[in-house]
């Protein structure tokens, strides 16, 4: 939908005036969501009256997550630590390639504090809540951007990952969401989990992923971890070996398995090899991510400690776990983390991706808490999710939609690829798309009209 757009407006059928306004408006309408929690209108609008209708994304209104810095705006970071702070004097990278493409920032979308967790809610900004069931959490922490995108309020929305914080909203949603290699997207702001967290793509199709992704790749000064561009292979490719394992954790939901396993079969239809494999990674290294991300957003945190009762309280929780972390205790998670992306390298190679359900549960409430039960487990605080690893190994993931749970609510399938090996993930998603299309908006929802 991204190219048509642009298209659209380049041959003057539409003007970005006319987009920006129908985005205001849908933004409007569909307040209750709790997606957007700043609206950008005066400086929006007089941008789309002002546009030159060139670029890949001429015209297209776009949200950016409550994180990245935008200049002129307030970031808060979804927590009442940065409720006053001055608006914003630069854009993050991110930001900045999608406005150089013609993109032109409608507002923010909401994220839960610090983007720590799961559920995108905060004591700032209120609840996000899932336009497929508003009874259910739309995921975190990129929850408000995936939330707009499933209700058509813009059509473009940053999203980014630094435990899941793409794929996990993704697969609530019904949407493609990638988290790329660690280094694709350069980043001129330090993240608070250093090595973890990345700017990706998130939306309806393989095609605008691939074009948002191919937009915002690209080295950033005084990131040692980005790359040159065009070391990673972005377009769609099909893999030679799908390997697929059941789940990281514990158990899995068997409305999730099914839909997982469904998946792989029209892989298979289509001449895919699929391989059953035992999985590389289990609740051991998931501990040793949350041990390192606790542990830096602690630090991060430490000049302002004597406000962290202001933090909301998982937050405070994760912090003070954080701040607890040893030296000894923070380098053997390190170590262990490199462990296992050796061994992803090793299952992987250079043609084979790896699948399994992004979530092993079908839902969770808007404001918590994170589920603890999947199949025939309860009572395990590590079960909801199979996203971390991969940030801690820096492969790229995506989550491709794969049906609907008993509850409303969309299943995705996680597909991890060989470092810069983007395309890979994609492949598998363009052959889903094309054999079992999914919606482009959740019920109830109109789509963003293309002329």
């Amino acid at each position: 939908m991204l190219t048509e757009l642009a298209t659209a407006v380049h041959r003057g059928d539409v003007t970005p005036l006319d987009l920006v306004e129908e985005s205001l408006r849908r933004i409007d309408a569909a307040a209750d969501l709790g997606a957007v929690v700043r609206i950008e209108a005066e400086s929006a609008l007089a941008e789309a009256k002002a546009h030159d209708r060139v670029g890949p994304l001429a015209g297209i209104p776009l949200l950016v997550k409550d994180g990245p810095s935008v200049a002129g705006s307030v970031t808060t970071l979804g927590s009442r630590l940065h409720a006053d702070d001055p608006p914003d004097t630069d854009d993050d990278v991110v930001v900045a390639r999608l406005r150089a493409a013609g993109a032109i920032v409608v507002g923010r979308t909401n994220s839960p504090e610090f983007a720590h967790t799961l559920v995108s809610h905060n004591s700032l900004h209120g609840t996000t809540r899932n336009p497929w069931n508003t009874d259910a959490s739309p995921g975190g922490s990129s929850g408000g951007s995936t939330a707009a995108l499933a209700a058509a309020l813009a059509p473009l929305a940053t999203t980014s990952d630094g435990g899941g914080s793409i794929r996990i909203p993704a697969a609530a949603c019904g949407l493609l969401g990638l988290k790329p290699t660690m280094g694709t997207v350069g980043r001129n702001h330090l993240p608070r989990w250093i090595e973890f967290s990345t700017q990706g793509a998130t939306g309806r199709s393989v095609a605008d992923v691939a074009l948002e992704l191919g937009v915002i790749a690209g080295p950033a000064p005084g990131d040692w971890t980005s790359v040159p561009l065009g070391t990673a292979r972005l377009s769609p490719e099909r893999p030679v070996r799908v390997l697929a394992c059941r789940t990281f954790r514990a158990d899995v939901d068997p409305v999730v398995e099914a839909a997982v396993e469904h998946a792989l079969e029209l892989l298979g239809s289509d001449g895919l090899e699929v391989t059953r494999v035992e999985a590389p990674s289990s609740a051991r290294e998931l501990g040793h991510w949350f041990t390192i991300s606790a542990a830096e957003l602690a630090q991060s945190l430490a000049h302002r400690r004597d406000e962290w009762d202001l933090l909301d309280d998982t937050t405070r929780l994760t912090v003070e776990f954080g701040a607890s972390v040893t030296a000894d205790r923070y380098i053997a998670a390190q170590r262990s983390r490199h462990e296992l992306g050796a061994r992803i390298d090793a299952l992987l190679g250079d043609d084979a991706v790896l699948v399994l359900p992004t979530l092993n549960v079908q839902w969770w409430p808007p404001e918590g808490p994170a589920p603890d039960a999947a199949g025939s487990v309860t009572g395990d605080p590590t079960i909801a999710v199979n996203t971390p690893e991969i940030n801690a190994t820096g492969h790229p993931a995506a989550s491709v939609p794969v049906g609907v749970g008993d509850t409303g609510v969309p299943i995705g399938m996680q597909v991890i690829a060989p470092r810069f090996r983007e395309g890979l993930a994609l492949g598998v998603a363009e052959v889903v798309e094309r054999l079992r299309p999914w919606p482009t908006v959740a019920p109830g929802y109109e789509p963003f009209p293309v002329p």
